[in-house]
């Protein structure tokens, strides 16, 4: 599937460049010393307003230091560190943020900084703290001829090999934006009360052990600036694989005003922000980062498609000064929009758990739909006239609707919350009904399936699978959420089984079995997400006792 490609807003990280073997004199801490020297001896401290050219670019870069904070080695014959930065300014708001750090081996825990790896040796860190507008390969290109060009402009000499060199395996991304710039009237469809950041939010939000957060900024307009920052547990709710933790947001300039809509910025940023802070404090290798810009705009395509918004390139995206549609270099995988199956998911947990109330445990369930926020658990017993043990009983027995926090009671989401009150409002007899219907789908026995009527959705039901359009090509693609594994002693039930009991009932609900054999399996493994042709895993279990038709 073709779609648009994305563009990177900004990204900050660590480049390090280490002696290495052999060592040379432009390697290790030399490019430092050599700064330390221009600075204090020919600049004296610093420059300011030095315009230069890189690539037909115009850049205009200034220069200025400061402490440290660091202690210096009795070897290095000086009283204090100092760290220098170089500011850069190119075309059309293209911003570079550097800061240079010696790392010298320090042997003694009082001097080695927090976070650099006592294994690092001899180093320079160029420190990105920001980077606008500038992809984070450009940037590291751009690092030695920025150096370079200023201090020919000042009359400065620099080793020309200084960060030409290649970068330590401990360099990394600390952050990485990319975003596309959509139509507002698609854009709405994100951050409308209905649209994909308030259902992720509502669904995803109380889940235990994860965190989300939501904000929403509407001065001058609806979606000024929206985010929903999810941190790696809530993230992986969401998308299959390895994800790292972040933000999705929705923004328009700090100056929305009255701009015509033939000008970009009358068109918001949609965005998704990596962040170590949402990555569990974890930065990213430098050796990820083709891998991190395919998530990032993976997570990005996939919000478009839940929103109902074409992420294939067309008029929808409205080209910038960096950013132009067309189609990507990444290769990325599409999703089902998850939150339908969680909302279905927990539907089955209240339908279930409703199925099996006493009177005890209705009258406190009862008692906390009451409120939006939840009730303290003394005022529950006012409420319901029952004990604390009691209704501390009934708590543990309603964990799967309820968390109960230093005594506040309230509904693990809001989504849950709105649905108890639906199905409390209802017949009880109609409540039994919607019961047994979900206990029949959950209890199939996967050797009966074919046996059962509707055997087919049976089986889409009992895998939680989405057999999904077939492609303009006629390829089935069919995507399943229970965990497999494609050998028998892995983690998860085995896939070829799970596959053949699918092939089994697409026969025999009259389909066409070579569409089947032919189709896209895609699951989920312990090391991430498979995708496979379905007659692969059916040739694995031809040998079995389990029938295979045609």
């Amino acid at each position: 599937m073709t779609h648009s490609r994305t563009q990177v807003h900004e990204w900050s990280g660590n480049l390090l460049f280490d002696a290495g073997e052999p060592y040379t004199d432009h390697d290790g801490d030399a490019p430092y010393w050599a700064l330390r020297a221009i600075f204090s001896r020919d600049i004296g401290g610093g420059a300011s307003n030095v315009s230069v050219e890189i690539d037909g670019e115009e850049w205009t870069v200034s220069l200025s230091n400061q402490k440290s904070g660091l202690r210096p080695r009795k070897s290095d014959d000086v009283e204090s560190l100092y760290e220098y930065r170089l500011n850069a300014d190119g075309k059309g708001e293209r911003k570079i943020r550097l800061l240079i750090q010696p790392r010298l081996d320090w042997e003694s825990d009082e001097r080695h900084p927090d976070g650099v790896p006592e294994s690092l040796g001899l180093a320079t860190n160029v420190r990105v703290d920001i980077a606008v507008n500038v992809g984070p390969q450009e940037t590291r290109h751009l690092v030695p001829d920025l150096f370079e060009r200023t201090f020919q402009e000042l009359g400065v000499r620099w080793n020309h090999q200084f960060f030409r060199g290649r970068i330590h395996e401990y360099s990394n991304l600390t952050q990485l934006e990319r975003y596309v710039r959509l139509q507002r009237e698609q854009a709405r469809k994100i951050v409308r009360l209905d649209g994909i950041f308030h259902r992720m939010f509502n669904l995803v939000a109380n889940r235990e052990g994860s965190k989300i957060v939501f904000s929403a900024d509407n001065r001058d307009i609806v979606g000024h600036n929206h985010q929903v920052r999810l941190d790696t547990d809530a993230i992986s709710n969401l998308f299959p694989g390895w994800r790292t933790g972040g933000q999705f947001k929705h923004y328009h300039p700090e100056f929305v005003g009255d701009r015509d809509p033939d000008d970009p910025l009358f068109h918001p940023k949609v965005a998704y922000l990596f962040k170590k802070k949402w990555n569990d404090g974890n930065s990213v290798p430098w050796d990820r980062l083709d891998e991190l810009n395919r998530q990032v705009e993976e997570n990005l395509m996939n919000l478009l498609e839940w929103a109902d918004v074409p992420t294939k390139p067309g008029g929808w995206f409205v080209e910038d000064d960096h950013f132009a549609p067309g189609p990507s270099e990444y290769d990325i995988g599409f999703y089902d929009d998850p939150t339908p199956q969680i909302e279905r998911d927990q539907d089955s947990v209240i339908l279930r758990t409703i199925s099996r109330l006493s009177d005890t445990d209705q009258d406190v369930l009862e008692s906390v739909a009451l409120t939006d926020g939840g009730r303290d658990v003394d005022e529950i017993a006012v409420d319901t006239g029952w004990s604390h043990s009691t209704i501390y009983r009934v708590l543990n027995k309603l964990d799967g609707l309820l968390d109960t926090d230093n005594g506040n009671v309230r509904f693990i989401s809001s989504k849950i919350a709105q649905r108890v009150q639906d199905v409390l409002d209802v017949a009880s007899d109609a409540v039994d009904a919607a019961v047994r219907s979900i206990e029949d789908i959950l209890s199939v026995d996967p050797r009966d399936l074919e046996r059962k009527g509707r055997a087919f959705q049976n089986w889409l039901n009992r895998y939680a699978a989405d057999l999904l359009e077939q492609s303009a090509d006629g390829e089935t693609k069919i995507r399943i959420r229970t965990l497999l594994s494609e050998i028998k002693s892995g983690p998860g039930e085995y896939a070829p089984e799970i596959v053949n009991y699918g092939y089994i009932a697409w026969c025999d609900a009259g389909r066409d079995p070579a569409a089947f054999r032919e189709a896209r399996i895609e699951f989920d493994t312990a090391d991430g997400t498979a995708i496979v042709k379905a007659r692969r895993l059916l040739a694995e279990i031809r040998d079995d006792v389990l029938r295979i038709p045609g």
